[in-house]
């Protein structure tokens, strides 16, 4: 009888164990459907991959998609109808101010524009006419900064980061946008302090909020590749949806920073994201292996039209190699798109984007009244973009 009992412990202990390393979902009821796609026909200058792009639903009458060409200081407009090249706002020519290191940029309509001097600090809103009508500085006054390169030297400071998935919106005249910080990533310390979103208010030119990292990650080193945040905002109902990269919930978080709801979001045959080791903090090889078996999370996206979030998550990809190469159509992870009710945060809906050799698709999406817009780049065309569109059944 005590064997038998020890048996059964076992079984349970073991099961136990696989559940919470292995997460499956039962509770899906539908399922995605490409609907339709748009198609860019991308100019000489621009790549399918820039790293500074956005959606724009209106700009002058037209539904847009906006690359930045860093090379060229141009941000180039692409109509989504027609696919053609229909803009470009060319900041450094054209201006009375000359704007150099511009990295991340963030269109609210043609005469409201973030350019943003991110290494400087600093993020200028301009018009029409590229004139600065207000600027956003990101280093307190007491921050000690070399005096050729303006670099800090001291004290907790962080990067004004939001690309892509990122996420600046301006809202009541206070600007909304995620953040990088200048420590180690490699260290606790860089996931202890409370630098993932900022807010600051343009008309009291000064930072008045800021939102750390969750609890779950607090007192443990992730890496690089596992510290940032992604955020979409809810108009709706005046929130914010944030996404942890090593994550497995996603929080809604209020416009005063606060913590109101947080659910589980993961896919089917999930695997726990783990903290890197002591003996990969310093080892670039141990540290690209450990992060190539883990799952990583990115962007979320709110969909007004249907009351669903969308929560993308990367799947471990345990061949990519030992070094780490900054070209994004290598070698991506699989993407496994998941939508969530709005309202009870139930699963509604998951799809498995595989990569193939005659294409890949990559965590560059928006939402508009057509659907989910997944960015996917064909091998065989690639001077077109895609963006392939779903909608649940």
């Amino acid at each position: 009888m005590f064997k038998k009992l020890q048996l059964l412990f076992y079984f349970l202990l073991f099961f136990s164990v696989s559940s919470c390393q292995n997460k499956e979902d039962s509770h899906v009821e539908r399922t995605f459907e490409e609907v339709s796609f748009y198609e860019i026909n991308l100019d000489q200058f621009t790549s399918p991959v820039e790293d500074y792009v956005q959606y724009v639903k209106n700009w002058k009458g037209k539904e847009v998609f906006a690359f930045h060409i860093r090379g060229k200081d141009e941000i180039k407009i692409y109509d989504l109808a027609s696919g053609e090249l229909f803009d470009t706002f060319s900041y450094n020519s054209k201006g009375p101010t000359p704007f150099q290191g511009i990295y991340d940029f963030h269109i609210i309509n043609e005469d409201s524009i973030f350019l943003n001097k991110r290494y400087l600090y600093t993020t200028y809103l301009v018009n029409s006419q590229y004139e600065v009508t207000s600027e956003l500085n990101f280093l307190k006054d007491d921050i000690e900064v070399d005096a050729k390169t303006r670099i800090p030297v001291s004290g907790d400071t962080f990067l004004p980061v939001f690309s892509h998935n990122r996420i600046f919106t301006l809202v009541d005249g206070v600007a909304y946008l995620t953040a990088s910080s200048d420590k180690n990533a490699r260290q606790s310390e860089y996931f202890d302090l409370g630098t993932v979103l900022v807010s600051y208010d343009l008309a009291e030119d000064s930072i008045s909020k800021m939102l750390g990292f969750s609890e779950k990650l607090k007192n443990n080193a992730w890496g690089p590749l596992h510290a940032n945040a992604y955020a979409d905002y809810n108009t709706e109902g005046n929130n914010f949806i944030i996404s942890y990269e090593a994550d497995d919930n996603l929080y809604l978080v209020d416009k005063e920073f606060k913590v109101i709801q947080n659910f589980e979001a993961t896919p089917n045959n999930y695997n726990d994201i783990l903290p890197i080791s002591a003996s990969a903090i310093n080892n670039e090889a141990a540290y690209l292996a450990h992060y190539n078996e883990q799952f990583r999370f990115g962007s979320v996206l709110y969909d007004s039209y249907r009351k669903l979030i969308y929560r993308i998550a990367l799947e471990p990809n345990p061949d990519y190699g030992m070094e780490f190469i900054k070209d994004p159509l290598f070698k991506p992870r699989n993407m496994i798109v998941m939508a969530f009710d709005a309202v009870s945060f139930d699963k509604k809906a998951e799809m498995k984007l595989r990569q193939s050799d005659a294409g890949v698709f990559l965590d560059r999406c928006f939402v508009n009244e057509r659907g989910l817009n997944i960015f996917y780049s064909d091998f065989e065309d690639e001077d077109k973009l895609f963006f392939k569109t779903f909608l649940l059944d």
